[in-house]
């Protein structure tokens, strides 16, 4: 049987006038008559945090009148989900976590408005970055090489064109952060020049220390993107640092000066020299102007040793200890190095007595220059009292 052309018409025709009629109707009368809308979110802006956490928002236009299910991943922290509809929070909503999903719900049938304008913010878990450092070492020990790269990790969205920052610092949704990097007591005995004031260690919650604005980012789930922050030719103070109290060997420091225009985050450092990797170290907050510290290895041709002698003191008022320290130091190299050496003793020793007088700091820290020619052996001797 052939088709009814007449009947082919009609149809044809009816269609036609059904979806012109629907460009007419507002936009209202076309939702109630679909009644929901579901949307799965799509972050305009990210802002993402050294451990692995992002904050991101997302502003999208509805049509008013509609019940709305706004799908986000599941990797989603739901209690700090921030809801607001046309600039205003909105009263009531609910969210649903499932295996693949989170989605939160509300109705909007009592809006006026033919568009809403939504905005919703949320933390997330699954996206996050890492300061990378590379330091390149030259004979001259006055300058070195160093590159900044942010290594960016996406296993949650697919990225259009987002625009993104990244913070230097934490956020910790459950309790106070406890697991901080921090800089070693050597770098901090290696001392600062008092250009810019230096960040004191701390532990616990970490406020925002700073935020490198990058800019639209596209990437796929999965990806790892690295971008290039800085680089420089950057001076540096080369410290031979022993801490007697700790170590058996003399460390050697950089002192890096920050003459680039944004702070280094805390991270850590790659060293390099003659095209070799020697080994790798963190490096604390270090502002622009400020010094950061690296530890590149240690000084193999220098031994040193500390050795203490205890004798007993009595007498009628009290009883006390006599300690004698002996610091030895014997370079077996064949260039003159000059060494920082540093060592603590007790906050209730008395009756100093000393071969050298050093340099008191704080934190009850002695502090010596020695310089040894190649083959030269140097003591060093105090004493005290102390219970």
């Amino acid at each position: 049987m052939k088709p009814n052309k007449s009947l082919q018409a009609l149809i044809v025709s009816v269609v036609l006038f059904i979806f012109a009629l629907s460009l007419f109707l507002p936009p209202l009368m076309r939702v109630q008559a679909e009644t929901s809308i579901t949307y799965t979110s799509e972050p305009d802006e990210i802002a993402i945090f050294l451990n692995n956490i992002a904050f991101a928002q997302d502003e999208i236009a509805l049509p008013g009148g509609a019940d709305v299910a706004i799908v986000l991943p599941p990797q989603v922290f739901a209690d700090t989900v921030v809801l607001r509809r046309n600039d205003e929070r909105v009263a009531n909503y609910r969210i649903q976590r499932e295996a693949d999903r989170v989605t939160v719900r509300w109705h909007s049938d009592d809006s006026d408005e033919a568009v809403e304008e939504i905005t919703l913010t949320y933390l997330l878990a699954g996206l996050g970055w890492t300061p990378r450092y590379d330091m390149w070492l030259a004979d001259d020990s006055e300058m070195v090489g160093f590159d900044f790269f942010a290594e960016i990790a996406n296993n949650v969205f697919t990225l259009d064109d987002v625009d993104l920052s990244l913070i230097a610092g934490r956020v910790d949704t459950t309790q106070q952060v406890d697991t901080i990097s921090q800089v070693t007591p050597n770098q901090y005995i290696a001392g600062y020049e008092d250009t810019v004031a230096q960040p004191a260690a701390f532990s616990g919650q970490v406020s925002i220390q700073h935020v490198y604005t990058i800019g639209p980012v596209s990437a796929q789930p999965g990806e790892v993107i690295y971008r290039q922050m800085t680089a420089a030719d950057l001076p540096a103070r080369r410290v031979f640092l022993w801490n007697a109290q700790t170590d058996q060997q003399v460390d050697v420091i950089y002192k890096i000066r920050n003459e680039t225009d944004i702070p280094f985050s805390e991270g850590i450092v790659r060293s390099y020299q003659d095209e070799l990797f020697i080994g790798s170290d963190f490096i604390e907050l270090t502002p622009v102007g400020g010094e950061g510290s690296v530890t590149v290895g240690t000084l193999q041709d220098v031994r040193v040793n500390r050795s203490v002698t205890r004798t007993a003191i009595s007498s009628t008022v009290r009883q006390d200890t006599q300690y004698d320290i002996t610091l030895s130091l014997t370079n077996f190299g064949p260039e003159a190095v000059t060494i920082e050496v540093a060592d603590q003793y007790p906050a209730d020793a008395i009756d100093f007595t000393f071969s050298q007088d050093p340099e008191r700091q704080g934190g009850n820290l002695f502090r010596w220059e020695v310089t040894l020619e190649p083959g030269d052996s140097q003591v060093i001797t105090y004493g005290y009292q102390a219970d």
